[in-house]
């Protein structure tokens, strides 16, 4: 029978900096203790030395179409879902909502059944589903398909009250977070971001009071900020209570944008996710999304129109872009892709390395390239 494991690595990353000559003890799926290798060593059956890397918390996205070459559009059942985290799991993402963009009724109805499922059996690394539309204004569907995009119904209002064992987090433009929506939403437990949206400053603002509480990929497919016409971007960056989320591929945000995000929110309200399409983790070129063929060209994924469609990274690509050309810290960046992602889902048990958290790990190299993974206790990669 195994025992508590004692994990040497050169150094450990604590939300408060990277920390040199820390040890982490694992105990089955929790984090026992995180101290000096010599006094835990003791409490160990055994010790695995990780000379040459980090360990730091395995990372949360909240915003995964696909991977693993599917979509979860193309393949809203159990067998999509597993595969989408799998993929992901093996480079590191150890918490993670299959994301579903634009779809009709009954697609919704699969992928909320597909992922119900997934949670009941305990596949590894899925927390629940993002329904990014088609709650959308027209003006700002990126790649979404236009003739889906519609406002919700009763009938739409009916399917997400509906009680589900994870994570519910919705995508909406501010034009259809009204009081007749938000409310009984909320109260149903469903997580609101902004996102694809043309609203005003006011407009964005009004749907914040109401308790969305997030917003879908910051600057991309919604209202810029302009000096004297704030946009949502301006009324995000400024609300204190709003997470917002960036994709920091190197390719939808100019890096200097995402600094300026960084200093107006701060690290508990800056959080980072992939937009990944089913390409992530392959090495496939092309793929569709929405119906359209989607090639990456350059790193960037574009469509037939020309438009950025998802991207092809897993979230553990964002580690270096972020410390490279954004200028943070590689703790500051782990806490912008594990910890603040974690705490705008409630998940309080992981995101972070501390004692009685699972053990959620992660091994990057001095590259920042995620060698190892531990999801519960246990090594995938």
């Amino acid at each position: 029978m195994t025992g508590p494991v004692l994990l040497v690595p050169d150094a450990v990353a604590l939300p408060e900096g990277v920390r040199e000559g820390l040890a982490v003890l694992v105990d089955g799926a929790l984090i026992a203790a995180v101290d000096r290798a010599e006094r835990l060593s003791s409490r160990a059956a055994s010790v695995e030395r990780l000379e040459g890397l980090t360990l730091g918390p395995g990372l949360v996205d909240l915003q995964v179409n696909g991977g693993g070459g599917v979509l979860l559009n193309d393949e809203p059942n159990r067998e999509g879902v597993e595969a989408i985290a799998a993929a992901h799991l093996r480079c590191g993402t150890t918490s993670l909502l299959p994301t579903l963009i634009t779809a009709e009724r009954s697609t919704m109805e699969a992928a909320l059944g597909a992922v119900r499922d997934a949670l009941e059996a305990a596949v590894p690394g899925v927390v629940g589903l993002h329904l990014e539309g088609p709650f959308l204004d027209a003006e700002r569907r990126g790649a979404h398909d236009a003739a889906l995009v519609r406002p919700p119904t009763a009938e739409d209002l009916a399917l997400l009250q509906a009680p589900f064992p994870g994570r519910l987090l919705m995508t909406l433009a501010a034009s259809a977070a009204t009081e007749q929506v938000t409310v009984p939403l909320r109260l149903a437990g469903v997580l609101l971001s902004l996102g694809h949206t043309e609203a005003t400053a006011e407009e964005a603002r009004r749907a914040f009071d109401r308790g969305v509480g997030l917003v879908t990929h910051l600057y991309n497919a919604m209202s810029p900020l302009a000096h004297r016409a704030p946009g949502t971007v301006g009324a995000a960056l400024a609300d204190p209570r709003v997470t917002t989320c960036v994709i920091a591929d190197g390719h939808h945000v100019h890096p200097l944008a995402l600094r300026a995000a960084w200093e107006a929110k701060g690290p508990e309200r800056f959080a980072c996710v992939s937009d990944a399409i089913g390409i992530a983790g392959t090495e496939l070129r092309e793929t569709t999304l929405a119906g359209q063929r989607v090639v990456l060209d350059g790193g960037r994924c574009v469509n037939e129109e020309g438009n950025l469609a998802g991207s092809g990274i897993v979230l553990a690509d964002s580690l270096p872009v972020l410390v490279r050309h954004v200028g943070l810290t590689l703790a500051e960046a782990l806490v912008a892709c594990a910890t603040t992602p974690a705490a705008a889902l409630g998940l309080g048990d992981r995101g972070q390395i501390a004692a009685h958290l699972r053990a959620d790990l992660v091994a990057l190299d001095a590259g920042h390239r995620v060698q190892r993974t531990w999801i519960g206790g246990v090594s995938v990669a």
